[in-house]
């Protein structure tokens, strides 16, 4: 079974949003709120805490599904997935410019919405870890008397050294005054992991995986168990 998520439908047709959601129940999910209008999607957001959209194209109100994801995309970075009984090229062209997970035709089975969902979720998970949002923190150390930027992708691993960390990077490395659960809570959204109370570990430069050790450009580091399922879930394994 897939792990539960909060799931927000959009459909303006009962049976069909019914439908929707007694197969995303089954599936194991929430289905959080079913709304037939862009209006009222938008409040859903702001009240709920929604893991991912499924969203109709032809809704009512004034905006249609496609008008309302772009102000999803605006609001928030939630994936959404379209189902539309819609498949000319004019349609398509304007809900692939949103970007969104996915798109179900209708009609479909209970198997679409599975599939699409688990993928929906795999893809995000996926885009987290490989597009860090450095929009949201620019990352800069203290060398000597200079405050010098240091790029994301040039960690390799962050470990911690009493009230210090150490950030590593190929053939350098960088001693800052910030303990090392400070720098995860500044770091966590940028694709970094904590993987044993004495490392963060740079998700995008783990070499392998083998039994409960990370290696990382080379170095086996060890995975605490405290820290071992927060860090599996953190990764999308075929």
């Amino acid at each position: 079974m897939s792990e539960k998520r909060r799931i927000l439908i959009v459909e303006d047709q009962p049976i069909i949003a019914d439908d929707i959601a007694i197969c995303l129940e089954q599936m194991g999910h929430e289905v959080v709120d079913i709304c037939d209008s862009a209006d009222q999607a938008l409040m859903a957001l702001d009240q709920h805490d929604i893991q991912l959209i499924l969203l109709d194209i032809k809704i009512k109100g004034d905006k249609d599904g496609i008008q309302l994801a772009q102000l999803i995309r605006q609001k928030t970075m939630i994936p959404f997935v379209f189902i539309s009984s819609l498949y000319d090229k004019t349609t398509i062209t304007r809900a692939k410019n949103t970007e969104p997970s996915g798109y179900i035709v209708k009609p479909f089975k209970d198997e679409d919405i599975q599939v699409a969902v688990d993928m929906a979720f795999a893809k995000n998970k996926i885009e987290r870890v490989s597009k860090p949002n450095t929009e949201q923190l620019n990352l800069f150390v203290r060398e000597k008397n200079a405050i010098v930027p240091l790029d994301f992708n040039q960690i390799l691993y962050i470990e911690a050294s009493d009230n210090y960390s150490i950030f590593y990077t190929e053939g350098d490395k960088h001693v800052v005054s910030q303990t090392l659960k400070n720098v995860e809570e500044k770091l966590s959204n940028q694709g970094y992991c904590r993987i044993h109370k004495t490392f963060l570990v740079n998700l995008r430069k783990i070499d392998r995986i083998e039994n409960s050790v990370v290696f990382v450009d080379g170095s086996p580091l060890p995975i605490g168990k405290v820290y071992r399922k927060s860090f599996m879930d953190r990764l999308t394994v075929f």
